[in-house]
């Protein structure tokens, strides 16, 4: 399905005290992208998923929770546009991402990744 298509995704730990911000996060983040994102062509975003979760370290819940953004683009071109956009969006959107970014234990960032294997 998604099979050498692009994939961009971001991977945020936080206490649970601040889950109700990672949740507008995520709702004003969809709100922008569907507002601002292509849906077909060259820069085609084909799926955005938003989910938040347990943390685990070796088998076990940490206490904090993990927010995982997903996007998938036709290709690079899709990922490119979407950076370009993000830096010159509203300050007030950038503004939050980076407070919550700075209160959160820890982000992983994969800017750009290669799909291997997709199914359905």
């Amino acid at each position: 399905m998604y099979k050498n298509k692009k994939q961009l995704q971001f991977i945020w730990i936080l206490k649970p005290e601040l889950e109700e911000m990672a949740k507008r996060i995520a709702e004003d983040h969809t709100k922008w992208m569907h507002k601002t994102h292509h849906k077909e062509g060259e820069k085609e975003l084909l799926m955005l998923n938003w989910s938040i979760g347990p943390e685990m370290k070796d088998g076990k819940e940490t206490g904090n929770l993990a927010l995982m953004l997903t996007e998938i683009y036709s290709n690079q071109v899709g990922i490119d546009d979407h950076f370009e956009q993000a830096q010159n969006s509203d300050s007030y959107y950038r503004d939050n991402i980076d407070d919550f970014t700075k209160m959160c234990e820890s982000r992983v960032t994969i800017q750009s990744a290669q799909i291997l294997e997709s199914m359905w």
